[in-house]
């Protein structure tokens, strides 16, 4: 009777996933005024709490859960979540299967610092979260358009970590037109500066808990 009860625990928690904190990618299975599923290319099914903050679009146009079919692809903003076994969904962006940026317009290289902080993995640093499309990116930051704050300019730093796909990778792998998710604060002048910028299909900032 213990192998059985413990076997459907298993199975249970194999079938449900905690999701990555980022941009991730899935086919949508349920969604209602509070939470959100969606099944990604291995299976796994990802649950997601969603409020009136939550910001869906088609085709650019911000829409209702009530509006979304069951097996329409998305691409969700998470974050953390109070909720056990569940992120919270940000932004929910209905895309196309060839969703993909096209156009790589390249950050000047910055000699940028290899190594990570030993305390960005518990405690990372950045009260301020961004999410957007990158329109464009120079040699000192970058300008990404959000459905909140329109046009936004972001310092680039020497340390900025920028992740791909959950790996990370130079400031010259961003693309121009890239659905990216940054974590930023402001600097003694009060400007704005990216401590991570990530984006691809399954990622991992640092602070994954």
């Amino acid at each position: 009777m213990r192998f059985w009860t413990g076997f459907i625990l298993v199975v249970g928690l194999m079938a449900e996933e905690l999701a990555p904190i980022g941009i991730v990618r899935g086919v949508l299975v349920q969604c209602d005024a509070t939470h959100l599923t969606v099944n990604d290319e291995d299976n796994r099914a990802l649950r997601f709490v969603t409020d009136g903050r939550t910001f869906i679009e088609r085709d650019h146009q911000r829409v209702s859960c009530a509006k979304l079919r069951e097996g329409d692809r998305m691409e969700i903003v998470s974050d953390r979540s109070s909720e056990p076994g569940a992120r919270y969904a940000r932004m929910v962006s209905i895309v196309g299967a060839d969703a993909r940026p096209r156009r790589r317009t390249l950050i000047a290289a910055r000699a940028p610092i290899t190594h990570e902080s030993p305390t960005a993995r518990f405690a990372p640093r950045g009260s301020m979260i961004f999410t957007g499309v990158v329109l464009r990116l120079e040699s000192t930051g970058l300008v990404l358009r959000t459905r909140v704050d329109g046009e936004k300019w972001i310092l680039v730093r020497r340390d900025t970590l920028f992740r791909e796909e959950g790996l990370q990778v130079e400031s010259t792998s961003l693309l121009a037109g890239a659905r990216v998710f940054v974590r930023a604060g402001r600097n003694l002048d009060g400007q704005v500066e990216a401590y991570e910028v990530v984006w691809g299909d399954i990622l991992s900032p640092s602070g994954l808990r």
